[in-house]
């Protein structure tokens, strides 16, 4: 069935020219190179309005620290756009990706301390699962940490399909461990497992069937609703923004 919400353009969708991105993610590859890894902590989230008040969070660099499926999207990257429009946030996300480059058995056990802490988390306002050794990080998390409820969003399909493979099914992955494939115009998305899918829609463009996003995640986990509670072959919708 056709979704009837109208759309509002509320978000106000734009794309950036090319040098204009290059020019945001080079300051945040630029932070990483100075961080005193030895001294940093992993830095969380601990509330926005896309995650609310109860959903902290980890980041990293966008685009620097995604996937090559994530070229589709980025002259219209959410977190270039507005999260790293704030020096305090591209230093954040640079402090992020330089622990884990350098000591990923730090910002692993820094993140696991967050999730035993609290009863849901996200991963990736901004970046993305880096490669398939991340990828079991986080299913490790999940595993030792059944109270917290897990989100994430990706474009690296082929990591999370090849570990459902090796793991024999979906059936086999941590029921607290959401993880939605990320739609995009003209991205083709592998998705042999139907796993859960989030897509944004454009304004003028023909809605597709799925669960309109309520804009909150604290509020739809608390509910146990919307991105939190999406069945496989389901999919969350959300205006471009």
């Amino acid at each position: 069935m056709e979704s009837k919400k109208a759309l509002t353009g509320k978000h106000n969708y734009a794309e950036f020219k090319e040098e204009t991105i290059a020019n945001r993610v080079k300051k945040m590859v630029d932070y990483r190179e100075g961080v005193d890894v030895e001294n940093a902590h992993v830095k969380f989230s601990y509330g926005n309005r896309k995650t609310g008040n109860l959903v902290p969070s980890v980041s990293l660099i966008p685009i620097a620290d995604c996937c090559s499926n994530c070229a589709c999207c980025a002259k219209g990257c959410y977190a270039v756009r507005n999260t790293c429009f704030y020096d305090a946030t591209r230093k954040m996300l640079a402090n992020n990706s330089a622990i884990l480059r350098s000591d990923p058995g730090k910002y692993w056990r820094e993140v696991e301390g967050e999730v035993m802490r609290n009863r849901w988390f996200r991963f990736h306002v901004s970046g993305d699962i880096v490669d398939y050794s991340y990828f079991v990080n986080m299913v490790g998390i999940a595993v030792r940490n059944p109270h917290c409820e897990i989100l994430a969003f990706t474009k690296n399909f082929s990591v999370v399909n090849e570990f459902i493979d090796h793991a024999g099914g979906t059936e086999k992955m941590p029921k607290n461990l959401h993880i939605i494939f990320s739609e995009w115009r003209g991205l083709d998305v592998p998705n042999p497992h139907n796993l859960p899918k989030s897509r944004p829609v454009w304004k003028g463009e023909l809605v597709p069937s799925g669960i309109w996003c309520g804009g909150d995640c604290s509020a739809c986990a608390v509910k146990e609703e919307g991105c939190w509670s999406l069945k496989n072959g389901e999919r969350i919708l959300f205006e471009a923004h």
